[in-house]
């Protein structure tokens, strides 16, 4: 406990290095959708365990010893010390702050506002918002903030965080009854500038003396250049150039664990939720079963129809790409019966087409006799 209660020492790096970071892409098309002032950054791409925020902070933080877990408990005890600053300050827009606490506590479970602010102090630097314009509502502005620490701390430094979701609009859609709601954070970094590389660094680590070619009497001999004391600051800082890069390849290798780690913990949580949804399933009964393919196909049908046409070319190919690939996939009994139903599809089609065909014309006999019944009423009828 009286380690963390100990203040971090951040510091925060906050341009993006295409050695050390990767783009998220998905990220990337929401950023779109966000203030025009920050499409210029990078989303940086982190783990989607639940625990995006605090790798959104340990991104900009290189400092290996650092665990998101550590992050969370840091802001959870800040949260509840401080709990009556948060709720008067917060507890209007996020809420009762006792639950958000009581979700805190719960490892990989994901951030909300309040985590935010809390992590502010935590890390004591700023922490700029940034929230897509989609299915915004007024009351939503806050999310478009910039939060600052306590005011008992004081901070030097400001990073920027994405509200954005693991999967591209269209797909996160479909499984929310066509709503749009974020379940992810991305740190925002600034693109790198090109630099010149420093000369005096490849020189220092050249102890051969240099050696200029002349001729004396027409024939070639080597002349020793003299070659100064380099100063001592040169060989500190060539020393500090070492260990930096010494501890970037550690902090490069820990962040590409926690990746990994990150990743493999996602695949495992969408394979126990495809299985909870298929023992789910196997366990309906047949008026649920239609009740919940009902519900699919009103929401199939509301999101084709704000489909775009660029949308709805894309899902059609999408679409034929699957069918191909199934019949390809098939074996020779499925591909009869697939031969079978289709046939029986279109006799039912003809049927039908001859059905409508001779109701209408039985509509046009009657319509025709009883146009004639009239007039002959009208004929025999004396004036």
């Amino acid at each position: 406990m009286e380690l963390m209660m100990t203040p971090l020492e951040y510091r925060a790096y906050t341009v993006f290095d295409e050695r050390i970071h990767v783009m998220d892409i998905v990220a990337k098309q929401y950023l779109e959708s966000a203030s025009a002032d920050v499409h210029h950054l990078i989303p940086v791409d982190v783990p989607t365990d639940g625990n995006c925020l605090y790798h959104s902070a340990l991104i900009s933080m290189n400092n290996s010893t650092v665990t998101t877990s550590e992050l969370r408990v840091r802001t959870i005890v800040e949260l509840i010390t401080n709990e009556t600053f948060y709720c008067n300050m917060y507890a209007n827009v996020a809420g009762s702050i006792d639950i958000a606490i009581q979700g805190v506590c719960k490892n990989f479970t994901y951030s909300e506002l309040y985590e935010i602010c809390a992590l502010c102090t935590v890390l004591g630097c700023n922490i700029r918002s940034v929230y897509p314009e989609i299915d915004f509502h007024p009351d939503m502005a806050v999310m478009n903030n910039i939060f600052t620490p306590a005011p008992s701390v004081t901070t030097n430094y400001e990073i920027t965080i994405l509200w954005s979701h693991a999967w591209d609009e269209m797909r996160a859609r479909a499984v929310n009854n066509n709503v749009w709601s974020p379940n992810h954070f991305v740190p925002l970094m600034s693109p790198s500038m090109p630099h010149e590389s420093d000369r005096s660094n490849e020189l220092i680590l050249n102890h051969k003396t240099p050696e200029k070619q002349t001729l004396k009497n027409n024939t070639p001999i080597q002349i020793r250049i003299p070659e100064f004391q380099d100063s001592p600051n040169r060989r500190f800082r060539a020393d500090n150039n070492v260990i930096a890069d010494f501890t970037e390849s550690i902090s490069l290798k820990t962040r590409q664990q926690n990746y990994n780690k990150g990743k493999t913990q996602q695949e495992t949580r969408l394979e126990q939720e495809r299985n909870r949804h298929r023992l789910r399933r196997a366990n309906q009964t047949e008026e649920e079963h239609q009740i919940r393919l009902e519900q699919q196909r009103k929401r199939d049908k509301s999101r084709r129809a704000n489909q775009t046409e660029e949308e709805h070319q894309i899902r059609l190919e999408q679409q034929r790409k699957r069918d191909k690939s199934r019949r390809a996939n098939q074996t020779e009994e499925e591909h009869h019966i697939r031969l079978q139903q289709q046939a029986k599809r279109r006799e039912a089609n003809r049927v039908r087409r001859r059905l409508e065909d001779d109701m209408l014309q039985n509509i046009d006999i009657e319509q025709h006799d009883t146009e004639i019944q009239r007039n002959d009423t009208e004929i025999s009828t004396p004036t």
